[in-house]
C-alpha cells in the first residue's frame, strides 16, 4: 500500500513532461478546492469554482491575474494558501518534491533525473543534490532578505505582525515573480515614489527572473576576481554563453521600456503626469521591470496610451530569463533568433556571437517556440475577441499577459465572461509549464523520427 501510495505520488511510470504538467494541474485543482473553503473568504462566503480555479491557477502559474482583490476577499487562512500556491508555483512542484525526497534518500531515480533535467531548463542531467538545495537556499535567503527590508515600510504602517505577513507575502510574490499583492484594489500604486519598496521589490523581480543557472555560473566563478585578481574583462569571457546573452538581454529589456515609457506617458494625467520627476523615474522604471512577468503596477494599466501598451505587449512576450521564476518565450529563444536572422542577413551560415557558435538544434527549438506561442496566443484572442466585447487591444494584452504569465491588464479580467476566464486560465497553465513540455506531454513520441529521407527544395520568400 505505501509503495503504491509513493507510486502515485511521484507519478511512477510517467514521462518527464507528463510529470511537470500533471503536477502543476494537481496544486491547481487542490489550490482550487482551499480556497472555495468558506475559512478561505472573508464573512465566510465561497466563491465560485471558476473563481477558484482562475485564482488557484495564477499563483500556481506565477502570473498574477484576478478576478476579486486577495486583500478584500481573502481570510488570512486564504491569503496564506495563495502564497503557498505561488511559492510551489515559482520553484515548481517537481523541485520541491524532488528536493525532500533527496533530503530522506539522497538520490533519485535515473527517470526522476531526467523529470528534473525537463523541469530545470537544464540540457544534460547533473548532480540535483547539489543543485536543488542551492535553488532553496538561494530562494529562501532572496525572499527572507526581501522581507525584511519591506518590512521597514509595511511595519510602521500596518503594525508588527500585519506588515511582516505583508513583507513576506510581497517578496515571496516578487521574487516569483507572480505580482499578487495585499494592498488593496490598487496594487502597489500608493507606493509609486517610495524608494524602499520600489528598490527591493524590482531587485526580487530581476533577481528570480535571471535564472538559477545563471547565479550559479557567476559564484562559480567569482573567485577568479576575488582571489586569482584576474581582468573584468576576462572574468566576463569565463562566463557560460548563456549568462552573457542573460544578462545583455535583460539590461536591454529593463532600460528600453524604461525610456519608452518615461516619454509617451510623461504628461499622461492618469499614469506619470501628475508625478514629480523622482516618481516619474520610479514609475517608469518599476513598470518597465514588473513587464518581465512580475505582474505588479504602479500606475493605473487602464489609462495608458495605446503605444505604451503595444510596447508593453510586445516586452510581455518575450519575458524573462529559463532556468528561473520568469515566464514568456524566454529572453535567450528572442536572442537566438534575433541572432539568427542577423547572422543570415549578413550572409553567414552560421549563428555566432561572444566568438560561439549557436547549433541549429537550438536554433529550430528557439523558431518552434516562438511559432507554437504565436498559432497559442492567436488562438486564444480569437475565441475571446469573439466570446467578450472589450478592445482588441485589451484581449491582446490579456491574452500576451496571461500566456507570459505576466498578470498585468487593461481592466477587464473580472469583466470576463466563463468561457473567457477558461481560454485564460489554459493560456496560464501552458504558459507556465512551456509550450513544448506541454505538447510534448499530450502527443506521443513518434518512433520513426530517425528515418530520413531525400532532400528537397521549396522556394523561401
Amino acid at each position: 500500500m505505501k509503495r503504491k501510495l509513493y507510486q502515485l505520488i511521484t507519478m511512477h511510470g510517467f514521462a518527464p513532461t507528463k510529470k511537470i504538467a500533471v503536477s502543476f494541474f494537481a496544486v491547481i485543482l487542490i489550490g482550487a478546492l482551499l480556497l472555495m473553503l468558506p475559512i478561505a473568504n472573508q464573512n465566510g462566503a465561497s466563491v465560485h469554482f471558476i473563481d477558484a480555479l482562475f485564482t488557484a491557477t495564477s499563483a500556481v502559474c506565477v502570473t498574477g491575474l484576478v478576478v476579486y482583490f486577495p486583500a478584500e476577499q481573502l481570510t488570512v487562512f486564504g491569503q496564506v494558501v495563495l502564497m503557498c500556491l505561488i511559492q510551489i508555483g515559482g520553484l515548481g512542484l517537481m523541485t520541491l518534491v524532488a528536493t525532500i525526497h533527496l533530503g530522506f534518500k539522497n538520490r533519485l531515480s535515473v527517470q526522476n533525473k531526467v523529470a528534473m533535467k525537463e523541469a530545470l531548463g537544464q540540457n544534460r542531467v547533473i548532480n540535483y543534490k547539489a543543485y536543488l538545495f542551492r535553488i532553496v537556499k538561494y530562494t529562501i535567503t532572496f525572499e527572507l532578505v526581501g522581507a525584511l527590508l519591506l518590512a521597514l515600510v509595511f511595519v510602521p504602517e500596518q503594525g508588527f505582525a500585519r506588515g511582516m505577513f505583508w513583507s513576506l507575502f510581497t517578496a515571496i510574490s516578487a521574487f516569483c515573480n507572480a505580482g499578487f499583492d495585499l494592498v488593496g484594489t490598487t496594487n502597489l500604486a500608493p507606493y509609486v515614489s517610495q524608494p524602499i519598496v520600489n528598490i527591493v521589490v524590482m531587485t526580487l523581480i530581476i533577481s528570480g527572473g535571471l535564472g538559477f543557472i545563471v547565479y550559479f555560473d557567476v559564484r562559480d566563478k567569482i573567485h577568479l576576481l576575488t582571489k586569482q585578481h584576474i581582468p573584468f574583462k576576462q572574468f566576463v569571457k569565463r562566463l557560460n554563453l548563456q549568462t552573457k546573452i542573460v544578462f545583455v538581454m535583460t539590461t536591454v529589456l529593463v532600460l528600453v521600456p524604461a525610456i519608452f515609457i518615461f516619454i509617451d506617458e510623461f504628461n499622461n494625467p492618469g499614469t506619470l503626469g501628475a508625478l514629480d520627476m523622482p516618481g516619474k523615474i520610479f514609475a517608469a522604471l518599476f513598470n518597465s521591470v514588473t513587464l518581465r512577468t512580475a505582474g505588479f503596477s504602479t500606475i493605473d494599466y487602464a489609462k495608458i496610451y495605446e503605444p505604451t501598451a503595444f510596447m508593453m505587449i510586445i516586452t510581455m512576450f518575450i519575458g524573462g530569463s529559463p532556468g528561473g521564476t520568469a515566464g514568456g518565450i524566454k529572453t535567450t529563444t528572442f536572442a537566438v533568433i534575433a541572432l539568427f536572422v542577423i547572422n543570415s542577413l549578413k550572409g553567414r551560415r552560421e549563428t555566432s556571437v561572444f566568438h560561439r557558435t549557436i547549433s541549429l538544434d537550438m536554433v529550430a527549438t528557439a523558431m518552434s517556440v516562438f511559432t507554437l506561442n504565436i498559432l497559442f496566443l492567436f488562438t486564444g484572442i480569437m475565441i475571446l475577441s469573439s466570446a467578450t466585447d472589450f478592445s482588441l487591444l485589451a484581449i491582446m494584452f490579456e491574452a500576451v499577459s496571461a500566456m507570459a504569465t505576466v498578470g498585468l491588464s487593461l481592466g477587464i479580467t473580472a469583466s470576463l465572461p466563463v468561457l473567457g476566464k477558461l481560454i485564460i486560465i489554459a493560456l496560464m497553465y501552458i504558459g507556465r509549464i512551456g509550450i513544448i513540455t506541454f505538447l510534448s506531454s499530450i502527443v506521443k513520441e513518434d518512433k520513426q523520427k530517425d528515418i530520413r529521407y531525400a532532400e528537397g527544395r521549396v522556394m523561401i520568400g
